[in-house]
């Protein structure tokens, strides 16, 4: 059975909120680019650490969670 143009579509839908945090890392020895994409965000954050500040680097990845936690809440 041929499928139509609008059969098509709705196969190839993804989910899009998978209630997931993405992050993305850019790593050099002097500086750390830090991105992250939340449920319910339309926008990414965007952080820049030293190199090598792992306290920072955890800061970072916890900053989404408890901003996500927030919207939850209200």
């Amino acid at each position: 059975m041929p499928m139509t143009a609008d059969q098509s579509r709705a196969q190839t839908t993804t989910l899009v909120d998978l209630g997931a945090i993405f992050v993305s890392l850019e790593l050099s020895k002097s500086t750390w680019l830090v991105t992250a994409l939340s449920p319910g965000s339309k926008k990414m954050s965007r952080h820049t650490i030293s190199g090598g500040h792992i306290a920072g680097l955890f800061a970072c990845f916890a900053a989404p969670r408890q901003k996500v936690k927030r919207r939850k809440n209200t």
